[in-house]
C-alpha cells in the first residue's frame, strides 16, 4: 500500500505523464483505485460527471445530481431549440436590446442583419450573450416563451431536473440544472452535425456593421491545446462560478464531461486529465 502523501504524489505524475506520453500509458492503481477515478475526484469543482458514449455508463461522478446553475452552458439548449425550428439561412437583425446584456457581446452588429446559422455558430464559439438573445426573440417572442421551450427540449434529451428560463444562461430565480443533465444535453448537442462543427471551431471571422471583419477566438482554452478535445462549451457568472463541458476522443474511446462550480484555476486541467487517463480505462 502505498502511503497517501506518496499517492498523491504518484497520481500527479501520472497525470503529468498522460499530456506527454506517445504510446498508449499503463496507469497502476493507487490504493486499490485507478488512478483516472482519483483525478476525477479531485477536480476542484462541486459538481463533476464523465460519461462513455458507446455504453452510456457514468464512469467518473461527484455531486453529479446537485442542483447547479450552468452559466453558458445553456447555450447548447438554445443551440438544440434553434437547430430543430430550422429555416437556418432566415435572416435576424440583432438589436440595441439584444446587446443591453453583459459580456460576451458581438463587436460592432447592433444593426447588423445575420442568418440564424451564424448567430448559432458565433453563439457557441465565442458564447455571445446577444446573439443567444436576438435568436431566442427571433424564435419566440420573449426570453420567458423560449424559456419553455429550452425546459421542454431538456425533458426530450433526458434532462429530467433542469428548468431554463435565459438563453444566454444568466442567472434567474427558478432557473436550475445539474451535471447529469448537463451531460445528457451535451450528448444531444454533439450529436447534431452543426452543433458539433461549431463547438470544434477554435477561430471564427465575424462580419461587423462597419464592414471590416473580426476573427474571434473560442476562449476554450483546451480546446487549443489538447488535440483529443473535440469540442465543449465554458461559461461562467457569480451564481454558477466557472463551468466547463468537453467533448474527449482518444484510444477508440469518446468521453462527455461537465464540471460545475468550478473553484479553482487548476479545474480546466484537473477535467481534462481526468478524460484523458479515463480514455485508457473505459473498456
Amino acid at each position: 500500500m502505498i502511503r497517501p502523501g506518496l499517492a498523491l504524489t504518484f497520481l500527479s505524475v501520472q497525470i503529468l505523464f498522460a499530456f506527454s506520453a506517445d504510446a498508449r500509458p499503463f496507469y497502476p492503481k493507487v490504493n486499490g483505485t485507478f488512478p483516472a477515478r482519483i483525478a476525477a475526484q479531485r477536480v476542484e469543482a462541486e459538481s463533476v460527471i464523465i460519461v462513455d458514449n458507446s455504453s452510456g455508463r457514468v464512469v467518473a461522478a461527484k455531486n453529479a445530481n446537485q442542483p447547479r446553475q450552468a452559466a453558458s452552458l445553456q447555450k447548447l439548449v438554445t443551440a438544440l431549440v434553434i437547430a430543430e425550428a430550422g429555416n437556418l439561412d432566415k435572416l435576424v437583425t440583432v438589436t440595441a436590446g439584444d446587446a443591453d446584456c453583459p459580456r460576451t457581446r458581438l463587436p460592432k452588429s447592433v444593426g447588423g442583419s445575420y442568418t440564424r446559422r451564424e448567430l448559432l455558430q458565433v453563439m457557441l464559439v465565442v458564447s455571445a450573450n446577444d446573439a443567444a438573445r436576438a435568436l431566442a426573440r427571433d424564435n419566440s417572442g420573449s426570453e420567458s416563451a423560449f424559456g419553455a421551450k429550452m425546459t421542454a427540449m431538456a425533458r426530450r434529451v433526458g434532462a429530467t431536473n433542469s428548468v431554463f428560463k435565459d438563453s444566454a444562461g444568466f442567472s434567474v430565480g427558478g432557473q436550475h440544472t445539474t451535471a447529469t443533465d448537463m451531460v445528457q444535453i451535451l450528448r444531444a448537442a454533439y450529436a447534431n452535425p452543426l452543433i458539433r462543427q461549431a463547438n470544434a471551431t477554435k477561430f471564427l471571422f465575424w462580419r461587423k456593421t462597419d464592414g471590416t471583419s473580426q476573427l474571434l477566438r473560442n476562449p476554450l482554452g483546451i480546446l487549443h491545446r489538447h488535440p483529443h478535445c473535440r469540442g465543449g462549451k465554458i461559461g461562467y457568472t457569480a451564481a454558477a462560478s466557472d463551468c466547463v463541458a468537453l467533448v474527449w476522443e482518444e484510444d477508440n474511446t469518446r468521453l462527455y464531461g461537465v464540471a460545475l462550480g468550478g473553484k479553482s484555476d487548476a479545474f480546466w486541467e484537473q477535467l481534462a486529465a481526468a478524460h484523458k487517463l479515463l480514455a485508457y480505462e473505459v473498456p
